[in-house]
């Protein structure tokens, strides 16, 4: 049963994402506010409530400040991650080299106030290897410098002085443990290089993918967080503006394309349905998706599993991976998956594998005990709960 707190946020993001906002009830009287507030802040969308600091409510002072002060650094971060994407972006076209902006500043201008959506940092889509690669050195003579640590094979991270990270992706999404997958999504890299628009609500033009590709990106990157730790409601809140708004009969076609072509139907109807039960996505503007991907009576289940990942999955240290199916063998394939992540060179010399098993083993014992500090049988037993809610969606079924 939904906690009353979780009620109370989905109730107030649900009035923060129609366009114009809808009018609060100025006699609303919140239960559960400082629990509210302190799941807003896990999820990342804090900034979002910035609307019950206009209205009568029992916030206190201290909580209206603190509203406040998460919407200030929104906004701010946001200007400084827009002109650093405006400046890149530029750069790099000056060149001759085309960026595609993911995510961002491009999803953000869905939103009501789109200064208000959290952001991090600037992810930019470059697909054509000879570009991603002149692209990286180009940024490094205008001191944007690689991170010493790199958490991921489909993108490089670097940052500037001021500590803003770029992502320059070569892919679209970290390898997922199916071969074919990875091979289609590699297959539709041309298209997403061609298949673009010029977004202009900034007041400069940010290149885009098409609006299909759009929705698409947002699956794969919100799939990619549900497989490993998770992730929260402000993934839920982009995909109800995504599609609270005209989208041309084409781009829709065109998702739905791609998601029958990459077997994801089960992910996308239960994330769907989820933003039309609680978050206000018009029944209407979904009835596309739900009507060839119906969700499969585990709305409510899904929503469990966003309430408890947070932001990014970070809320609890026993959250690590969840798997397609379930059985021994899923651990073992997902045990062997994560090797060849932490070991993408080496994983390919099929004589090394057992010693890149046994460190690999070695490294996932020591990680849980000294630094998550919770034991391994409780990472696969929370690996198994979560695998359970993944199978039924059939994911990648009869790849």
């Amino acid at each position: 049963m939904m906690k009353r707190e979780q009620a109370e946020l989905l109730e107030q993001l649900h009035h923060a994402l129609q366009a114009p906002p809808a009018a609060v009830d100025g006699t609303l009287c919140l239960q559960k506010p400082e629990e509210m507030l302190a799941l807003a802040r896990e999820h990342a969308v804090m900034p979002l409530l910035y609307h019950l600091c206009e209205v009568q409510s029992n916030l206190s002072q201290a909580q209206r400040a603190a509203v406040q002060a998460a919407a200030r650094t929104a906004v701010r971060t946001n200007y400084r991650l827009l002109f650093v994407t405006k400046f890149v972006t530029e750069y790099l076209r000056g060149h001759g080299i085309r960026a595609i902006v993911l995510k961002g500043a491009a999803t953000a201008t869905y939103y009501p106030v789109p200064e208000l959506r959290k952001s991090g940092d600037v992810d930019l889509l470059i697909p054509r290897e000879a570009d991603f690669s002149r692209a990286c050195e180009l940024l490094q003579q205008v001191d944007f410098v690689p991170c010493e640590k790199q958490d991921a094979l489909h993108h490089l991270e670097l940052k500037n002085k001021e500590g803003i990270c770029v992502e320059v992706h070569r892919i679209l999404a970290e390898p997922f443990e199916s071969k074919k997958v990875n091979a289609y999504l590699e297959s539709l890299l041309p298209a997403f290089f061609s298949e673009v628009c010029e977004n202009d609500a900034w007041g400069f033009p940010l290149c885009q993918p098409a609006d299909g590709y759009h929705a698409f990106y947002l699956i794969l990157h919100m799939l990619q967080h549900f497989l490993r730790a998770g992730f929260g409601l402000k993934f839920l809140c982009d995909w109800v503006v995504f599609w609270n708004r005209p989208v041309e009969a084409a781009q829709k076609q065109v998702f739905l394309r791609l998601v029958e072509e990459s077997r994801t139907g089960g992910f996308v109807g239960i994330l769907t349905a989820a933003c039309v039960r609680y978050l206000g996505l018009p029944g209407e503007r979904a009835a596309f998706i739900l009507e060839q991907y119906p969700a499969a009576g585990e709305v409510e289940a899904f929503m469990h599993e966003i309430f408890g990942a947070g932001e990014f999955g970070h809320v609890r240290e026993n959250r690590m991976v969840a798997m397609r199916t379930g059985g021994i063998f899923s651990y073992v394939r997902e045990f062997h998956h994560q090797m060849r992540l932490n070991y993408p060179r080496a994983g390919k010399i099929v004589v090394l594998w057992p010693a890149l098993w046994a460190a690999t083993l070695a490294r996932f014992v020591y990680n849980n005990h000294a630094v998550r500090g919770v034991k391994s049988t409780e990472i696969l037993r929370e690996a198994g709960r979560r695998s359970r809610l993944v199978e039924k969606m059939k994911l990648f079924s009869l790849w």
